[in-house]
C-alpha cells in the first residue's frame, strides 16, 4: 500500500512501529504521569473503530492517548476527570501555553524552589479539603495554579501529586527541554481538537451515551491485584482512587450504547466482570519510578532489582 493511500491512523501507527516492541512511546503529552500510556498508545489505538469522528475519554490523566487522538487521528477529543487541579492544568495548556511556559521558565528547578511551590500548591490544597464550601481560601488564579502542579508534579519522584523533588529533574538543561515540549504543544493548532472539563464519569457516559469511549480508570487494588496501594491523586491521600466505583463503571459500560475500550489491571475483578467483552493481553513498560537509583522496600521484598515496571494490564474492547 502506498504511503500517501493511507489513513491517518494506518499512517500514524506506521510511523510509531517500534523495533524491539510493537510501537515506540508516544512522547507528546508534557506530564511524566504514574501509569500514563506513553508507551501503550499504538497498541490502543490500533482498536480505534476506523470510522470513528470523535472520542470521549472520562479518565485523561496523563493525556497520551488523548492527544494522539487529536493530534495524530485529527479527532474531536472530548476529555474528563475528576481531579480538578489537574483539570486545570489542561485547561491553560491548552488555552495558553504560551503563558504557562513563560511563568514556568522563570522557575529555577532547585530543592529551594520545588519547597516553596510544594508548600503553595499544599496550602491551596489543604484549604480546599478543609472548607466545606469548596472555596479555597487560599487563592491561586488559574494560571498560577497550572504552573505550581506542572513543576510540583514533573519534577519529582515517581512522579507524585504533592512529593519530593527528584535529583535527577534538578538538571537545569533537562528542565528546559521539558518546557519547550510543553510549549511545542500548546503551539500545535491541533490540540484544539481537544478540551478537558471536571466531572464524574457517570455523568460523561449521561452526557454522551451513543459515542466512542476510551476509558483507563483508577486500578482495581483487591483480590489478587498487582496493585496493592492507591496513587490517585497521592499515595498518602488517595481519596480518588480508594473511592472509586469499579462497579458503577462497570454498569455505565454495560448499558453504554457505542463501542469502548478499556485499559485495566489485569486481576480476576476485572476479567469476570466483563467477560463478555474480547480481552486482550498487550504488554508494556510503565514509566512511573523509571530513572530513579532508589530501590523501595517492597522491590526489595519481591526480588525486584531496579525501577523497571512492565505492565499488568488488559484492553477490554466493545466491537
Amino acid at each position: 500500500m502506498k504511503k500517501q493511500n493511507l489513513t491517518s491512523k494506518q499512517h500514524f501507527l506506521c510511523n510509531l512501529k517500534g523495533k524491539s516492541l510493537a510501537y515506540k512511546r508516544y512522547t507528546k503529552s508534557p506530564l511524566r504521569y504514574g501509569g500514563g500510556k506513553s508507551l501503550a498508545v499504538g497498541l490502543i489505538l490500533e482498536y480505534f473503530p476506523n470510522d470513528v469522528k470523535r472520542l470521549i475519554s472520562p479518565f485523561i490523566g496523563g493525556g497520551s492517548v488523548e492527544i494522539a487522538s487529536a493530534l495524530e487521528l485529527n479527532l474531536e477529543v472530548k476529555a474528563f476527570d475528576i481531579f480538578d487541579i489537574l483539570v486545570n492544568f489542561w485547561q491553560v495548556l491548552i488555552a495558553d501555553s504560551l503563558k504557562l511556559y513563560d511563568e514556568l521558565l522563570k522557575l529555577e528547578p532547585t530543592k529551594e524552589t520545588y519547597t516553596t511551590i510544594k508548600d503553595e500548591l499544599k496550602a491551596f490544597w489543604n484549604e480546599r479539603h478543609k472548607n466545606a464550601q469548596n472555596t479555597p481560601l487560599k487563592k491561586l488564579d488559574s494560571l498560577t495554579l497550572a504552573r505550581d502542579y506542572y513543576f510540583n508534579f514533573n519534577l519529582s519522584y515517581g512522579p507524585g501529586f504533592l512529593g519530593w523533588m527528584s535529583k535527577i529533574y534538578a538538571d537545569k538543561s533537562r528542565y528546559v527541554n521539558a518546557l519547550q515540549k510543553l510549549k511545542s504543544l500548546g503551539q500545535d493548532k491541533r490540540l484544539q481538537n481537544l478540551s478537558v472539563e471536571c466531572a464524574s464519569f457517570e455523568k460523561v457516559f449521561e452526557s454522551y451515551p451513543n459515542d466512542f469511549f476510551y476509558c483507563d480508570p483508577p486500578y482495581f487494588l483487591e483480590g489478587d491485584s498487582q496493585m496493592f496501594k492507591g496513587i490517585y491523586p497521592m499515595r498518602n491521600f488517595p481519596i480518588h482512587h480508594n473511592g472509586f466505583n469499579h462497579t458503577l463503571l462497570a454498569q455505565c459500560l454495560k448499558n453504554h450504547k457505542g463501542k469502548f475500550i478499556l485499559s485495566y489491571n489485569d486481576c480476576e475483578f476485572v476479567r469476570e466482570t466483563y467477560k463478555d467483552y474480547r480481552i486482550l493481553e498487550p504488554k508494556w513498560q510503565y514509566t512511573m519510578g523509571q530513572g530513579e537509583i532508589r530501590v523501595g522496600k517492597n522491590r526489595v521484598e519481591r526480588n525486584e532489582p531496579n525501577n523497571v515496571k512492565q505492565s499488568h494490564e488488559l484492553l477490554i474492547i466493545k466491537e
